[in-house]
């Protein structure tokens, strides 16, 4: 009898003990669920920055201003959603690099684990760019000093180059420098005989004395600068830039 009352007793203390933590123990969905009730994405700031290159890499920094831990779960790029796990401490910063993205954003969403959606924005950047010292090499290449005046690193992807009669040569899928911000960069621009993979629009020409050229660049950010030049014994000067969103700059 002694035994089989200890067997149920001790039974009986087991369901209790079991009952207890069951009860007085939140588990670990009901700590995320309250966690999500309290989460407000009101308070996650983001901004991002991009590496310049054929496509796009963004690295993004959130800051968490609540009282309260937050996970990053996902963000989207276009139409396209990518997982991530970013944990962020209460008060402090997260960050996280994007795959290549191959348009440029002004915006990307982001996703906590509880499914809050926040905006992070493009960080402050300019583009500016402008011609300095130029110097035809030859009939077909002309250096020109560029000198960026932007707050970040630019890359040029494509340039034109149109004579006065509108005849055309493109070098779409240029190669092109990375002009460090507040530096001079010489950059040359060929055409005809010194540019095989340029395309022609119009009629072949050359460099010749006493003409007048328009060079525009565009930009890894797909800004385009434009500067209108002249061919004078040998030395070429810049007239006028015009940037991509119709400033002009002399």
């Amino acid at each position: 009898m002694n035994t089989k009352l200890a067997v149920i007793l001790v039974g009986l203390i087991s369901i209790g003990a079991i009952a207890f933590l069951l009860t007085e123990a939140p588990s670990t969905q009901q700590t995320s669920t309250l966690s999500c009730n309290t989460e407000n994405p009101n308070l996650l700031a983001g901004s991002f920055t991009a590496d310049q290159s054929t496509s796009f890499t963004y690295t993004i920094t959130v800051h968490n201003v609540q009282s309260q831990a937050v996970t990053l779960a996902s963000y989207t790029l276009g139409t396209q959603l990518y997982s991530i796990n970013v944990a962020i401490a209460a008060g402090q910063n997260g960050t996280f690099t994007t795959v290549q993205d191959s348009n440029s954003e002004a915006s990307i969403p982001v996703k906590t684990s509880c499914g809050n959606q926040f905006m992070t924005v493009f960080a402050n950047y300019t583009e500016n760019i402008a011609p300095g010292s130029t110097t035809f090499e030859d009939s077909t290449s002309v250096a020109v000093d560029l000198q960026n005046n932007g707050t970040g690193t630019t890359t040029l992807t494509s340039y034109y180059v149109r004579d006065s009669s509108g005849n055309e040569y493109t070098l779409a899928n240029w190669n092109g420098p990375s002009l460090a911000s507040n530096s001079v960069t010489t950059t040359t621009f060929s055409i005809g005989s010194s540019c095989s993979q340029c395309t022609l629009r119009g009629s072949a020409f050359t460099f010749t004395s006493g003409n007048q050229y328009t060079i525009m660049m565009v930009t890894g950010r797909g800004n385009t600068f434009t500067f209108t030049v002249n061919f004078a014994s040998g030395h070429h000067y810049s007239i006028v830039l015009q940037v991509g969103f119709g400033s002009t700059a002399h």
